[in-house]
């Protein structure tokens, strides 16, 4: 062998792959290949797909990569494929939002899958539904290498912030018999993880009376979420005088040097809670293939993957009560003079505080299970086709329950604040750690909730193509998808908050009822009822006065008692005895009998969404030499015709029910009503491709594609769960579909072997963008949908009674969230940048080799046009970058991998109640190491094993966003580093 003759193998090899498969696509695609079946070059598929230009990717709380987002739009206009097909996963994230189209890449190991393709211009064949792109994931099949082999991994990973180790392994099998095939694969792992973090959810100012700003205009910049006590309560301390007026004269005299406006408007954390979640993710995934090639003309398959997923974490967090609260502000300073269009309270000491712990033990399991056969097949040399069938199904559960303690009011509790634009700090004067200064009294509760979730897909889909492959080929196809979602929460939070602090009464409310006195804390049991409990009460509104006698066995865990069931935690702030806790208070029994319920703890209404699809295509492929270049082609049209079936769980007063004032008569009636809707759409695409023998390759595409609304923005039912009772949401079942014309130009240059230089230009104009519609109602507006005073929490009635200010808490003003379709455009441009460059130069200039490098750089500009337009798709990085590093040299490979993406905007405006106010993601960079010796090249063992290390965000960077303003944090995460060490290999 030549000296200067570079071998390439490992992840060389797959760069080079990757090279190639670009230059010889049509379109804009990208794809990355194992390296070897096993060895994919990530510890996760969406890291993987991360260090493709024009994609980014969305993070769990944890730091793991989730979601995939591709040129300028949100990671629910990607569509996800599983050989060639759809998939769906029922799947929440951490932070309880709520999810979308999007697929949890997290659930699908790297090890069982040998290519990940990116399209980011469609052709006529490719299933619809990704406005954006489409990722397809191949699993690994027995002849993608004909060998018998077993390939295997098993590392140990720990996580800096976390006290136990956990590990990640996978085992691998294939042989081929002939023209038979079979392979099989497991991968497991198990992450012990601590996220130490501060949320906030959302920031607010004071709703001052008209006593308290007697000139300007009163919350001139909206929000007004807790109130300001008309005269100093008891025990406020801080030598104020119980029963003074606290007027205007008193809060500028009490806040030396602030202005009313700057009093009026200033914003603090609605709650300030640093928070801690703690626990362990335990996945199993299995892989099996069976291929059948009869001969040259016949292929069979079937792929199956089945997984599991098991996810135990506690979440603690100290709250500081800001919303709803009865603070009195003093020695507050702020961050700007002008506080007419709102500013940030900097320092203050606030008088008459309240704490409280939210303790929440999360129990999620989630599974998933699909099956695709399919069949190429070869008729003669001018016709050939494909059929493949899919299913998938997967079930996702959470079980949420909240055990929320508090400090009492009016009982001299003093908090300062302090906010040096990162995380704001808060302290009391008394000891957060000690259980004493806890318990039920001024809003303690508890909630016994959850949620299930399930989807599944089914379809088939096939295709012919006429004529020469090689040259010019016609192809028609169709197919038919059937995807089906639903969410079920599920409740009862009455019936174990009444016997654990209710007082425990002996009868059996209907939902969505409560006792009398929910979180009472009164009485131990057997004890008597307490003076004032009465023995006939109203039933609320499901039935009238008049019902037999109540009586009060007493509280299982009364005020007294709480204490007992609490305990100091290692992070500054009490924690709760779980075990104890559900023991004595029957929770497994209560959760077995849970029932359905409108909207769960995610903030997702129930409902179901299925939407029945057929298409079908005609495309023209076409091959012409131009002297000694070649240009290829490609043109076609789909047509997509969808049927939306929409239902959700409603519950609606009966026609009976009486208007007296005590209540009705019946119990409301839960009904499911559905809307189906039909649409039909024409989606052309054309795109060419001029290779320049190879070594250069311009490029251009135009296509129409879409993408359907948020499943989740159109379920019918409505959604009141905020304990500040402020704010509701309603689906809306008449979205339209998002449509997007586009139109790409790229260029590329080959320097040889992995070596490429890209460049690409894109513009995305979308109709049908949808935007945070507000109103403000009465609360009775949200009787219609079987939500009314008495089925809310006491946290909530209490909430509305506050700014009731005497009246009737059915008028008191709420605002409703509905998304609406926007009139306008959004127009999504950008550019694209990749260079992949080995330096094998060195080898001959300074001796070395083996070195090389792989960037790209993504910029995205976004311009909302005509009325109603969004000014910019939510949560996408304006600037992306990832710069790679490697050596590869023998038995020696290492990766150094630093990624960055720009803050964006990760909502829309008119947050918390504030018109101008939007949640903005922070900038995020992260620093991975992969790096491996190979044992059996070192020695001379082909089958040792090599010593594999990775290190994910070795510099340990947090995930933040702020509310509006830069110095007003709205959450942060810290995962902190992962290190995982073990060994890979073969034989």
């Amino acid at each position: 062998m030549d000296d200067d003759e570079i071998v390439v193998s490992g992840y060389r090899a797959s760069l080079e792959s990757q090279t190639n498969a670009k230059r010889n696509s049509i379109g804009f695609t990208d794809t990355i290949f194992a390296e070897d079946i096993g060895k994919f070059p990530d510890t996760n598929i969406a890291e993987s797909v991360n260090r493709i230009p024009g994609v980014t990717i969305s993070r769990e709380v944890t730091g793991e990569g989730t979601n995939v987002a591709i040129r300028g739009l949100g990671t629910n206009f990607t569509r996800v494929l599983l050989n060639g097909a759809p998939v769906a996963v029922a799947s929440v994230r951490f932070d309880a939002q709520s999810t979308n189209r999007e697929v949890d890449l997290d659930l699908l190991p790297t090890e069982l899958f040998t290519q990940l393709t990116v399209s980011k211009s469609p052709v006529a064949s490719q299933i619809e539904g990704g406005a954006a792109g489409t990722v397809n994931l191949r699993s690994a099949r027995p002849f993608d290498n004909s060998d018998t082999y077993v390939s295997y991994s098993l590392q140990g990973q720990k996580v800096s912030s976390a006290n136990k180790w956990g590990y990640r392994g996978h085992l691998l099998a294939s042989t081929t018999f002939g023209n038979f095939g079979i392979l099989a694969g497991v991968s497991v792992s198990k992450t012990e993880f601590q996220i130490d973090g501060y949320e906030t959810i959302g920031w607010t100012n004071p709703n001052l009376s008209a006593a308290q700003r007697i000139n300007g205009t009163l919350n001139g910049t909206g929000g007004g979420n807790f109130s300001i006590p008309a005269t100093v309560p008891a025990n406020a301390g801080n030598g104020l005088t119980t029963g003074a007026a606290i007027n205007q004269a008193f809060l500028l005299a009490n806040n030396p040097g602030a202005t009313i406006d700057q009093i009026d408007n200033g914003l603090i954390p609605r709650l300030s809670r640093p928070r801690t979640e703690v626990g362990s993710r335990e996945r199993q995934s299995y892989l099996a293939s069976l291929e059948w090639r009869p001969s040259d003309a016949l292929h069979f398959y079937v792929d199956g993957m089945y997984g599991k997923r098991d996810t135990e974490f506690t979440r603690t967090s100290m709250n500081w009560v800001g919303r709803n609260g009865a603070a009195i502000p003093l020695n507050t300073t702020y961050d700007r003079a002008d506080c007419a269009t709102g500013c940030v309270v900097t320092s203050g000491t606030y008088a008459n505080a309240q704490f409280f712990l939210e303790y929440r033990p999360y129990k999620d399991t989630q599974d998933y299970w699909g099956v695709n056969p399919g069949l190429d097949f070869i008729v003669n040399d001018w016709i050939r086709g494909d059929l493949q069938a899919n299913y998938t199904k997967s079930n996702f559960r959470r079980e949420s329950p909240t055990v929320l303690v508090i400090t009492p009011p009016s009982s001299g509790i003093t908090a300062t604040y302090v906010n040096d634009g990162h995380v704001p700090v808060v302290t009391s004067n008394v000891d957060l750690n000690n259980p004493a200064s806890f318990g039920w009294a001024g809003g303690g509760r508890v909630n016994l909730n959850g949620e299930e979730r399930e989807t599944e897909t089914k379809g088939v889909r096939g295709s012919l193509l006429f004529g020469d492959a090689s040259r010019f080929s016609v192809r028609v196809g169709g197919a038919y998808d059937d995807t089906r979602r639903r969410i079920t929460p599920f409740d009862n939070t009455n019936v174990w908050q009444n016997a654990i602090c209710g007082n425990g009464p002996n009868v059996t409310l209907p939902a969505p009822n409560t006792s009398t006195t929910p979180c009472t804390g009164l009485n131990q049991p057997g004890t008597a009822t307490p003076a004032g409990f009465p023995a006939f009460p109203g039933y609320g509104t499901n039935f009238t006065a008049g019902g037999p006698p109540i009586s009060y066995a007493g509280s299982l865990i009364p005020t007294a008692a709480v204490p007992t069931y609490l305990a100091p935690g290692n992070n500054g702030f009490i924690t709760v005895n779980w075990d104890k806790f559900k023991a004595d208070t029957n929770y497994d029994a209560l959760l077995a009998n849970a029932n359905e319920t409108g909207s769960g703890s995610s903030g997702a209404n129930g409902g179901l969404i299925r939407e029945k699809v057929t298409g079908t295509f005609a495309e023209a492929n076409g091959v012409v030499d131009v002297g000694p270049n070649t240009l290829r082609l490609n043109t076609g049209v789909r047509y997509v015709r969808t049927e939306q079936i929409i239902g959700g769980r409603v519950s609606v007063p009966d026609g009976r029910n009486s208007t007296i004032a005590d209540g009705g008569r019946y119990p409301n009636t839960v009904i499911f009503p559905t809307t189906t809707t039909l649409y039909s759409k024409f989606l052309p695409s054309a795109s060419l491709a001029l290779d320049f023998e190879g070594k250069a390759v311009v490029r251009g595409s135009v296509s129409r594609t879409m993408t359907r609304p948020d499943p989740n923005a159109m379920l019918p039912g409505a959604s009141f769960v905020q304990p500040s009772a402020d704010t509701g949401t309603v689906g809306n079942p008449a979205l339209d579909p998002y449509i997007s014309t586009n139109i790409d130009l790229g260029f590329e240059y080959y320097t040889g072997g992995e070596g490429v230089i890209a460049f690409a230009a894109f513009r995305k104009s979308i109709t049908g963008f949808t935007v945070n519609g507000l109103r403000t109602v009465p609360f009775s507006f949200f009787n219609q949908y079987g939500i009314t005073v008495d089925s809310l929490t006491q946290a909530q009635r209490d909430a509305l009674a506050t700014r009731a200010n005497g009246g009737s808490l059915n008028d008191v003003p709420v605002v409703v969230q509905q998304q609406v379709n926007s009139d306008g455009k959004l127009k999504v441009n950008g550019l694209e940048f990749q260079i992949t460059q080995p330096l094998d130069f060195l080898t001959s200039w300074a001796g070395v080799r083996g070195f090389g490098f792989q960037g790209n750089l993504t910029l995205i500009d976004q311009k909302g046009e005509g009325s109603g337009a969004p000014a910019i798709a939510i949560g996408v990085a304006p600037t992306t970058y990832t710069l790679t590093g490697y050596y590869e040299d023998k038995a020696l490979s290492a990766r150094l991998t630093y990624t960055y993406n720009e803050g964006s905007q990760g909502s829309g405006t008119n947050q918390n109640g504030i018109p101008a106010a939007a949640i903005f993601g922070r900038s995020y960079t992260q620093l991975d190491f992969s790096g491996s010796v190979d044992l059996g090249d070192i020695l001379g063992q082909k089958y040792l094993p090599a010593l594999v290390l990775n290190i994910i965000n070795i510099t340990k960077e947090a995930q933040s966003s702020y509310f509006q303003f830069e110095n007003a944090t709205f959450n942060e995460y810290n995962p902190g580093r992962t290190i995982l060490v073990g060994i890979r290999g073969r034989f």
